[in-house]
């Protein structure tokens, strides 16, 4: 067995990849669940006082939060395939460094493309600049935050001889849904509170994003790579405020099903997190043997084996968010039928949307790590909320 066969994964069999499932994809796919309803709690809880004050929030948070994630699980892939290269061996190599500001400065872009796209349909111009300085504030703290996460997350793995392509896309995009959702809300209620510390806090972080500017130093791989990033989070940005559309058209009906509500970062997120575990795998394959090496029953296999997982994933999700509704936000909840027996048909839809993704931005000369996680991970978002809608509307 080659050094590249064995990067891709230590499992090859049927048996030996569901075991690599359960004991790898499934403790990280069920923490991605406590971390996401962290979010969905927050989110619930202040619904109201958020579409009364800063209605534009609501239609950005989706992009905001999903493109976040699917930055930094694209930065994962990035460090899995130049830890299996040798192109990185610690947290402290410039290269990781450089890597994370090339994230934080992206995740910028969906942020201006959505606020300008927002102004077109909420037209309250001081509240929405206020919320501009919200979700700026809140995207620097975080990216530094996500950026050295995911280097731990995916390096830490690596050097104990594990994939980081089975673990790394779920926790880091969980963990952005988990800081980025209550970090926003809580200030926006800073700034209704206590609107002087909002500012100053606000105008620190535009200080530290301009001196991360200054440090950044791209060589002539990391300006490609950060072209293609960008002109892929542009694109997703734009397709994201389908998300937010729907979100604020529905939002009564959402306020009536509130479990909806509760569930939806943790349903989106578990539909990109199956989608970019996919996702990474097939890049990192295609990185180290090519994509012949994709048509494989290893592929099938890590199809099925996820396939197993995902109506455990979707009934823990209602439960959940049962005792999160009944408990935290106190209004009666039940078990949905139609979302958990049609969520595992949606995460069959994520990971193909992964697959297919990556094998065509290679075909087309794109890189598949920064290109296939941003593309599922976005449609995935659209899908899950299309389908959330659907469940919300058959409870009413």
């Amino acid at each position: 067995m080659s050094v590249a066969q064995m990067a891709v994964g230590h499992a090859h069999t049927f048996k030996g990849k569901l075991k690599e499932a359960f004991l790898l994809s499934f403790p990280a796919l069920f923490l991605c669940l406590i971390f996401d309803f962290v979010g969905g709690a927050v989110l619930g809880k202040n619904w109201n006082t958020i579409m009364s004050y800063f209605p534009i929030l609501v239609f950005i948070m989706p992009g905001l939060m999903d493109l976040r994630g699917n930055i930094f699980s694209a930065l994962a892939s990035r460090f899995t395939t130049k830890l299996n290269l040798g192109l990185i061996e610690s947290i402290r190599d410039p290269e990781v460094t450089t890597q994370i500001v090339m994230a934080i400065l992206s995740s910028k872009i969906p942020l201006i493309v959505l606020w300008v796209v927002g102004l077109f349909l909420i037209h309250n111009f001081i509240q929405n600049v206020i919320v501009l300085l919200m979700v700026i504030a809140s995207a620097i703290f975080i990216g530094v935050i996500l950026g050295y996460g995911t280097a731990a997350i995916t390096i830490i793995p690596f050097k104990r001889g594990y994939d980081p392509d089975l673990i790394a896309a779920p926790l880091i995009s969980s963990l952005a849904d988990l800081i980025t959702m209550p970090t926003m809300v809580y200030f926006a209620l800073l700034y209704l509170h206590h609107p002087i510390p909002f500012y100053i806090l606000a105008f620190t972080m535009l200080g530290i994003l301009v001196l991360l500017a200054l440090k950044a130093k791209f060589r002539h791989e990391h300006k490609r790579a950060f072209g293609e990033l960008a002109a892929v989070i542009g694109a997703m940005a734009l397709i994201e405020t389908v998300t937010g559309g729907l979100l604020v058209t529905y939002e009564k009906i959402i306020n009536a099903v509130i479990i909806v509500s509760v569930m939806w970062p943790s349903v989106n997120d578990s539909m990109g997190n199956f989608g970019s575990i996919i996702a990474a795998r097939v890049s990192t394959k295609i990185h180290l043997e090519g994509v012949e090496a994709v048509k494989s029953r290893e592929t099938l296999y890590d199809f099925v084996v996820l396939l197993i997982l995902a109506p455990i994933i979707g009934y823990l999700t209602n439960l959940i968010s049962m005792w999160v509704v009944v408990h935290y936000i106190h209004r009666p909840a039940r078990i949905l039928w139609n979302f958990v027996l049609g969520f595992p048909v949606v995460i069959l839809v994520a990971m193909l949307i992964g697959l297919v993704v990556a094998i065509l931005a290679d075909k087309y000369n794109w890189d598949p790590d920064n290109v296939a996680i941003p593309v599922v991970t976005t449609l995935s978002d659209v899908i899950g909320t299309m389908f959330l809608v659907w469940v919300a509307l058959s409870a009413m």
